[in-house]
């Protein structure tokens, strides 16, 4: 299929196209993505459940660069304008900061916001949280009830939440998530209007320091390529301090980590503290720590990792958005149990709703199954892992 042939490019999108890709000189191999990218838009071919499995060799062979080139294209078809939410307040972030902190982001890779979440939406979001139910990595095993008292009891140095529809029903967190000053800021970010991909939770606790562990649980330096464009938006619930298992990024890294790393290296494959400061220095290196609230948006293609918990735990809250479905290998949403202020913003604003679908509970049940699926043998090593 012809990009120009794609029900999704109309003839003004098409003549900026054209120039686009003739003063860039793209290649045969990137506009093939790109037809690829419009047809997955076509078909919704990120709602099957092997999506990413079938693109990922796209996603581990293109550089910074044809990954910045497909963006642009993406923005031309779903240039950016200003959302009107009924969430506004909450986050916070003021409409005058916007455009300063996207500077940050494109310049630093990150961003930390001066006030943090208040202490009431903090608490009532980990209210519900007992009642929701986490899973270790790689094992289909529910734990409910968990609260920093008891989160020792889980086995791995993380668990994460089982079915991410189940955080987006928190009546806070949708507050957060389709505020309309983050909405935009994260619009102007990517260039085009939002995807919400992701509402994360999880709990990061002392157990092992075995390499296999720390590199499964995103515990050593990485890159994230769950799309061609993403940000991320991170809340402490609890308080972190240097033993608590701060987020770590490496400033600048975005644009350059691929190439710097040099021939060999895989983007998302992990990186040892060592050569990350040697190649880009040990002052580019940011800890986060802060008190329960603090928040922190990041765009984590940048090399990052969170470190390990030394004592106490960690819960941390996390928001994800992306220009295109395109690699998607996450979970989906519905609106079914959101507020109707939320169903009214999904009129006026699909785009950012792409991921949410009817029945949704089914797919997600399906998905949690397929993600976390271990052979026999996987099975033998996990085990002989957790007495690492």
């Amino acid at each position: 299929m012809s990009w120009k042939n794609s029900s999704i490019v109309n003839n003004d999108s098409s003549e900026k196209l054209q120039n686009y890709i003739e003063r860039e000189g793209l290649t045969p191999k990137v506009l093939n993505i790109f037809e690829d990218v419009l047809n997955t838009e076509e078909t919704k071919d990120y709602l099957v459940l092997d999506h990413n499995k079938r693109k990922v060799h796209n996603n581990l062979s293109i550089t910074t660069r044809e990954r910045r080139q497909l963006s642009d294209m993406i923005s031309i078809l779903y240039q950016g304008e200003k959302i009107k939410s009924p969430f506004q307040g909450v986050f916070p972030l003021k409409e005058k900061e916007i455009s300063k902190i996207k500077e940050e982001l494109d310049i630093r890779g990150f961003h930390v916001f001066n006030e943090i979440l208040n202490l009431e939406s903090c608490d009532a979001i980990i209210s519900r949280l007992k009642k929701i139910s986490f899973n270790t990595k790689k094992s289909t095993k529910r734990i409910t009830g968990l609260t920093k008292e008891n989160v020792s009891k889980i086995k791995g140095n993380t668990a994460w939440v089982c079915n991410q529809q189940d955080i987006l029903k928190i009546e806070e967190v949708q507050k957060l998530a389709f505020d309309e000053n983050l909405l935009n800021l994260v619009s102007q970010f990517l260039g085009s209007e939002p995807i919400l991909c992701q509402t994360n939770c999880w709990w990061s606790v002392n157990k092992s320091k075995h390499r296999s562990n720390l590199s499964g649980n995103a515990q050593m330096y990485h890159q994230d390529t769950e799309y061609l464009k993403f940000i991320k938006v991170f809340i402490y619930l609890t308080d972190v301090n240097e033993n608590n298992g701060p987020h770590k990024y490496v400033q600048g890294t975005s644009k350059i980590a691929q190439e710097k790393l040099g021939e060999g290296y895989v983007v998302s494959s992990r990186v040892e503290d060592e050569k990350v400061e040697e190649i880009f220095g040990k002052e580019n290196v940011i800890s986060f720590t802060g008190e329960k609230g603090t928040i922190i948006i990041e765009d984590t293609f940048g090399l990052h990792k969170g470190t390990p918990v030394i004592e106490g735990a960690r819960l941390l809250l996390q928001l994800e958005y992306c220009n295109s479905l395109y690699f998607h290998a996450g979970y989906t949403f519905g609106l079914e149990d959101l507020s109707q202020d939320v169903k009214e913003l999904s009129k006026s604003h699909p785009r950012i709703f792409s991921n949410f679908i009817e029945d949704v509970n089914k797919i997600n049940k399906e998905k949690f199954k397929y993600f976390n699926q271990r052979t026999i043998k996987q099975r033998i090593k996990d085990k002989i892992k957790s007495y690492i």
